[in-house]
């Protein structure tokens, strides 16, 4: 992109990162998944799809560096996105005692352990380019934490009776419900 497309041109690159890509040099990206369609839609919206160039691939080499998980391990910050689910399940332990425990828990208690937990996992997921499993260290640690989160919204959810969920919370269930629902089974 020119440089008088500055702006789109940065403002795109923000958006390659957020949709899980990983810079390989100067303006070429690589995602484990498939993301075109979210990518041509974001140069459409920024006015950049002119200048933006696709091409998939199963070969990928940088440096003599070809094997996936290896690959995996030195383009996304795996440790940092471990640590942050790490803490996610520090965070919704206690939350999910609280929950599945026997005392009485007001509306109030509900909702802060709801914005708790929103909180904690948008910082876990938001810098996760969410990779396929076989590209992952094992055991990886965004599993069990995103499954406890799901426990923790059943319960949630099992506990309010509809009383205490903004609509803002549908964003989280959406992205817990598989786990939820392999929870309570």
């Amino acid at each position: 992109m020119p440089e008088s497309a500055r702006t789109a041109r940065d403002t795109l690159r923000e958006t390659l990162v957020h949709l899980g890509g990983a810079p390989l040099q100067g303006g070429l990206y690589v995602c484990a998944n498939a993301w075109e369609p979210y990518v041509e839609e974001a140069a459409h919206r920024l006015g950049a799809h002119g200048s933006l160039t696709l091409l998939t691939t199963t070969d990928l080499r940088r440096g003599d560096t070809q094997e996936p998980a290896e690959l995996a391990r030195r383009l996304w910050p795996l440790q940092e996105i471990a640590d942050r689910y790490h803490r996610l399940g520090r965070i919704a332990r206690p939350r999910l005692a609280r929950l599945t425990g026997p005392a009485e828990l007001s509306s109030s208690a509900l909702l802060t352990i709801a914005v708790e937990l929103a909180a904690e996992l948008t910082r876990a997921m938001e810098p996760d380019p969410l990779l396929p499993p076989q590209l992952l260290p094992r055991p990886w640690p965004g599993t069990r934490a995103r499954e406890q989160i799901a426990q923790c919204w059943a319960a949630l959810y099992e506990r309010d009776q509809g009383e205490a969920r903004p609509v803002l919370f549908r964003l989280y269930a959406d992205i817990t419900r598989e786990a939820a629902d392999r929870a309570t089974r």
